[in-house]
């Protein structure tokens, strides 16, 4: 005979397994959201990294940086007039 005890975690067990098998039949819904997620972990990655930069330039660290800011201000003015 099997423990009661362990007859019920058996039973719960058995129930998770299901509900796990009847979320992995969809393949494409389990690609898509992986897609999604990779999506997020590269965006939530740029951002950190432009709010350290960004911090770095207020703080003066890196000095080259308003260098480049100032010729990428330039070129999108140059950019906006031969638009218009």
């Amino acid at each position: 005979m099997i423990d009661p005890e362990l007859k019920i975690h058996l039973e719960i067990i058995e129930n998770e397994l299901v509900l796990m098998r009847k979320k992995a039949n969809n393949i494409w819904q389990i690609f898509w959201h992986g897609c999604i997620s990779g999506a997020g972990y590269v965006v939530g990655t740029i951002i950190i990294i432009l709010i350290v930069g960004w911090i770095l330039n207020l703080v003066g660290i890196i000095p080259a940086f308003n260098r480049q800011m100032a010729d990428f201000r330039t070129s999108l003015d140059n950019i906006s007039k031969t638009v218009k």
